[in-house]
């Protein structure tokens, strides 16, 4: 995909709900297991859209995570019950869609399950309730009624007091109230799979968007949210069947933009980056505002060598949104590696000036301040990303490279040294035209990269820092004579014809 991963390992404690499709319980399971997290750099993340659906309108009371000074092992407490909480809102909605239809052997199935992971849910006993009264067991049904006014003394104890008929009625009102709308399998069958996904079980979340496909095969959102599952477990032709047909239906102009931009992501997942350019273009051609689009698109371009694509489209998804900051991280990335000093700062102080404080932008900064050899500047950056994460080493390193850097210059001059960079050929013909070259403008450090036979190209022709007695006597002299920034005429050696330029 075209980006870097640092990968650190930390110590987790998991709580988990287990499914049991057998017993059709879950359990919960406490364990400590060892997890990845993932820190980019030199990167740019694909961005996802993914439609989500809300089900039914219930709702089951949510748990606040608390403070953001609670544990960790409080935080996954927390998590935890917001997940069964989730769990039990589409279980019972299920429940209540499948109730609605007639269907009632699944309705209680579900409603059972909600029930157990939420003993006091009111409209999961009020549903159950209405079931038992559709099979004839009044006195399972009343039970049922009265848990789900439990809160409601007064109208618990009125059921003892009025006839059945009366507290079906009320029970019926209170359900059709609850729905709001015809009864729909595949939503609700979508909004279970939305919980399941979210709390890493896919295999369930994969079962019930398949369900809400069978019972409405023109349900796109389950095709949307499902290739969005296939994609994150890298089954990318999954996911690439299921958006284009989403793409080749009948799709709301404003979701269509959204459906190529999932389509890309999985094209370029699975190494296909033409065919994601294909998909990005005609997602900003139906949305020419669309930035995630503009970003995807830079990555694919810069994957295939095409770094002025990527810098076009990254520079209008800044001008889309133009606090857009990871375009502006892209863009100064993008600027460093081609050697564009200037405009890589610029863009690296500007999100600087906006308020960010990571310290990998300081870094970066930093690194490019290093490369230039502007060491003070590049010591204060490093000191700023070290002041931010003191505990990183590889931080430590950098500002304790560029701090030896800086010493070794000045004990260079001290030393009454040079430095020079050099470009050396096989004729005088050829350093001659270099010359020429040189004296219209063209970029000494680049045409050392691109010409130079020597080892020193590479590094733009750098030497580094000599005195005397150190170099060939003939280059030696040569190089001596020059003032700072001055390009001397062609010198023939042993080692073939130079061209020299003092930089220090």
């Amino acid at each position: 995909m075209g980006f870097a991963m640092e990968v650190e390992k930390n110590m987790e404690i998991r709580y988990r709900i287990e499914w049991d499709p057998v017993s059709h319980r879950f359990s919960r399971s406490c364990r400590t297991r060892r997890h990845t997290s993932c820190r980019l750099r030199w990167f740019l993340v694909c961005f996802w859209v993914l439609s989500w659906t809300t089900g039914q309108a219930q709702t089951t009371p949510t748990v606040d995570a608390g403070t953001e000074n609670v544990s960790n092992e409080a935080r996954q407490r927390a998590a935890l019950r917001q997940f069964l909480s989730a769990v039990s809102m589409a279980k019972n909605n299920l429940g209540a869609v499948y109730f609605a239809i007639g269907n009632y052997d699944s309705a209680q199935v579900h409603l059972t399950h909600a029930l157990e992971i939420a003993p006091n849910f009111a409209s999961a006993h009020l549903t159950l309730g209405l079931l038992h009264h559709a099979n004839g067991d009044q006195v399972a049904a009343l039970k049922e009624f009265k848990n789900a006014a439990a809160d409601d003394t007064i109208s618990v104890r009125r059921m003892d007091m009025v006839p059945p008929d009366t507290v079906f009625s009320w029970a019926k009102a209170q359900f059709d109230q609850m729905m709001k709308g015809p009864p729909q399998l595949a939503v609700a069958h979508t909004a279970l799979a939305i919980v399941f996904n979210q709390g890493g079980y896919l295999s369930d979340a994969e079962h019930h968007y398949l369900q809400s496909i069978r019972h409405d095969s023109t349900y796109l959102d389950a095709y949307t949210n499902l290739g969005k599952l296939y994609a994150d477990a890298e089954r990318f032709e999954e996911a690439i069947r299921l958006y284009e047909k989403v793409a080749a239906a009948s799709v709301d102009a404003d979701q269509l933009p959204k459906v190529y931009l999932n389509l890309g992501v999985s094209y370029m997942g699975s190494g296909h980056p033409d065919e994601a350019i294909v998909a990005w273009s005609k997602a900003v051609a139906l949305a020419p505002d669309y930035a995630e689009a503009y970003m995807n698109l830079g990555i694919a371009y810069q994957s295939k060598d095409m770094p002025d694509s990527a810098r076009t489209v990254w520079t209008r998804a800044l001008g889309v949104k133009s606090d857009l900051v990871v375009a502006r991280v892209a863009l100064a990335r993008l600027e460093a590696g081609e050697g564009r000093k200037d405009e890589a700062i610029q863009y690296y102080q500007d999100i600087l000036d906006m308020g960010g404080k990571d310290p990998r932008l300081y870094a970066e900064l930093g690194l490019v301040y290093e490369q230039y050899e502007q060491f003070d500047l590049a010591i204060s950056n490093y000191e700023a990303a070290v002041a931010l994460d003191p505990a990183s080493a590889e931080l430590q390193t950098a500002l304790y490279r560029a701090k030896s850097k800086k010493q070794d210059r000045e004990a260079a001059r001290q030393a009454n040294k040079i430095r020079v960079r050099q470009i050396v050929v096989r004729s005088q013909s050829e350093a001659e035209a270099i010359l020429t070259q040189l004296n219209t403008g063209v970029d000494f450090i680049e045409l050392a990269r691109t010409k130079s036979i020597d080892p020193s190209g590479a590094n733009g022709g750098d030497l580094g820092f000599f005195g005397p007695g150190e170099m060939i006597p003939t280059f030696e002299e040569a190089a001596m004579g020059l003032q700072v920034g001055e390009v001397s005429d062609v010198i023939r050696t042993s080692l073939g014809f130079h061209i020299i330029k003092r930089i220090e």
